[in-house]
């Protein structure tokens, strides 16, 4: 998913505009291919101004989008960032409960708590922390309020890639260790994933 939204964005010079989870889809072998790219470069203005107001209840919209309703490669990178963090946490991107989105849930965790206690539980069985404490840390890069400390999806992709070596940056349960036969991880009440 990282390494196609560099693509976008680099080689192709596409603004996503409308990244979510619902938005990337998985091939048979489980590797992450988004979809709905460049869609929100055919709306109009009045289009685009519905569609950023649904795409913040939801979660996803970076905090810039408020004001400025221009979407860039760090909005992209923003929405990245808040798919990351619900497949590190099983969270939704919005808790209405909590009132609060999930970046600034796993925030406010952090400082309070500590790191393990965002994490899914699944992934703290089965996953290396270091790795996950890492991945945390590049998710809430993304996520940053001010766009100038966002790192560009490029980088965000080396970064993993550091994080995983051997990874190519694909397929589901990249972070899983190597005697894990079943990992079931549900995201929310939408999102449902084996890992094998």
């Amino acid at each position: 998913m990282v390494r196609g939204l560099a693509y976008l964005h680099d080689e192709m010079s596409i603004i996503h505009g409308n990244l979510t989870a619902s938005n990337v889809l998985l091939d048979e072998q489980c590797n992450p291919k988004i979809a709905e790219f460049g869609l929100f470069r055919l709306m109009t203005d009045a289009a685009n101004s519905i569609f950023l107001a649904a795409a913040g209840k939801l979660g996803y919209l970076a905090p810039e989008l408020s004001k400025v309703e221009v979407a860039n490669a760090k909005t992209d990178v923003y929405s990245l960032g808040v798919i990351i963090l619900e497949l590190m946490t099983g969270k939704p991107p919005r808790d209405n409960i909590l009132g609060m989105d999930l970046a600034q849930w796993v925030v406010s965790t952090v400082d309070e708590e500590g790191t393990s206690n965002v994490f899914a539980r699944v992934l703290r069985w089965y996953a290396e922390e270091e790795q996950l404490k890492n991945t945390l840390k590049l998710a809430l890069q993304c996520v940053d309020p001010s766009p100038s400390m966002r790192p560009e999806a490029r980088e965000v992709l080396w970064q993993l890639e550091q994080i995983c070596p051997g990874s190519d940056g694909g397929a589901a349960g990249r972070f899983i260790k190597k005697d894990a036969t079943l990992v079931h991880l549900e995201v929310g009440d939408r999102w449902s994933f084996y890992i094998f």
